[in-house]
């Protein structure tokens, strides 16, 4: 009985003691409910500090950043952009006149030739040989002519003798006079003064008439050449002005329209035009070159960039700072647009010199809206 009695005991006071502590999950509800009272605490401290703070600063007027432009009336044009390429005024190829075999050739690419300048020569040994014996024949006929022509002036001999040994003499000396211009032909010449660009031919090669054997190019005298879309024959005269472009050298030449076709291509509808260079030394022929043809001019315009243009339904207008009540705002100016150039358009009407026109900050730009603009 003493046992069952203290195991009962025992049972109970093991019940007592797990129904009296508080389980793991209670514990850590009541851990968060003290942190979340906690973070509302703290967040009631910031908003009244955010409060204070807002009390003590200056209100803001929702201003936006701008920079702005002053118009000045000034010169404006418009160009044609074309494209061509550099040519030579004047480039030629060197044929010989007569079949031949070359037999020295006296220039190198790189040199500079006269107009006449032998570049080569070709195989005259026959024709050289038949020289020397007409030449031969030559100095007897003139011999023979001398005394017959003391004799017809003492009164000796007869009149007949005379003249046909004066006869046989310039007969001979034409003949001879034949033979150097054909011997000449034998020489290739240059054509024009210029520079060997290229060498076509060797020692021991057949030439012929017509058979390239050197191209010589006059590089003091350069010219741009382009084929122009018919579009443009109305617009394009010769006088006109005309920036020519090398990109790949970084050079600009001002020039004028020197020829404009009056003649349209029927392959390919358009007309070529030429453009003369001046002080082009470092330009080469077959160079691309980007022609900019004025086609339109104003000395006073009054222009504004073109991206500071905005597009609206049924307008076109900019963004303009006035100033109001002492402060600076935006202002929405319909405008007429007039030519557009590279980066600037032409304003026929709507803005008037002086006026400050917001060129960066202008997208979504309210009419009225406060501004901060800084000069541009």
């Amino acid at each position: 009985m003493k046992i069952h009695y203290f195991i009962l005991l025992s049972l109970g006071l093991f019940i007592t003691a797990c129904g009296g502590k508080k389980s793991n999950v209670q514990q850590k509800r009541e851990e968060l409910e003290k942190i979340k009272k906690e973070i509302a605490n703290l967040q009631n401290q910031a908003k009244k500090l955010e409060n204070e703070i807002e009390a003590l600063e200056p209100k803001k007027d929702n201003s936006k950043l701008v920079e702005t432009e002053v118009v000045i009336p000034g010169s404006f044009e418009t160009y044609l952009n074309i494209e061509g390429k550099a040519d030579a005024e004047q480039s030629t190829i060197a044929t010989a006149q007569l079949p031949g075999t070359v037999t020295q050739v006296l220039v190198k690419p790189g040199d500079p030739v006269s107009a006449g300048q032998a570049l080569a020569y070709l195989d005259n040994s026959t024709l050289r040989q038949s020289r020397g014996q007409i030449e031969q024949q030559l100095t007897f006929a003139n011999t023979l002519f001398e005394k017959q022509k003391r004799l017809w002036q003492q009164g000796v001999g007869t009149e007949i003798q005379f003249l046909s040994a004066k006869n046989q003499k310039e007969a001979l000396e034409k003949n001879l006079a034949t033979l150097d211009a054909q011997l000449s032909m034998y020489t290739v010449k240059a054509p024009i003064s210029g520079t060997v660009e290229s060498i076509d031919t060797k020692i021991g090669q057949a030439a012929a008439p017509g058979i390239p054997m050197f191209k010589v190019v006059n590089l003091s005298n350069l010219k741009v050449v382009a084929d122009v879309a018919e579009s443009y024959s109305s617009k394009i005269n010769k006088g006109d002005k005309v920036k020519v472009v090398f990109t790949d050298i970084n050079k600009t030449i001002e020039s004028t329209v020197a020829f404009a076709s009056k003649v349209i291509d029927p392959l390919n509808r358009s007309f070529k035009i030429e453009i003369r260079l001046n002080g082009a030394n470092d330009v080469k022929p077959n160079m691309l070159a980007k022609l900019k043809i004025a086609d339109y001019r104003n000395d006073k315009a009054i222009t504004v960039p073109t991206n500071a243009i905005t597009a609206g339904v049924d307008e076109k207008y900019v963004m303009v700072k006035t100033m109001k009540n002492g402060k600076a705002i935006a202002v929405k100016r319909i405008v007429k647009p007039g030519q557009t150039g590279e980066s600037r358009t032409e304003i026929l009407d709507g803005i008037q010199a002086g006026d400050e026109i917001i060129v960066t900050g202008f997208q979504e730009l309210n009419d009225g809206q406060i501004i901060e603009a800084a000069g541009k």
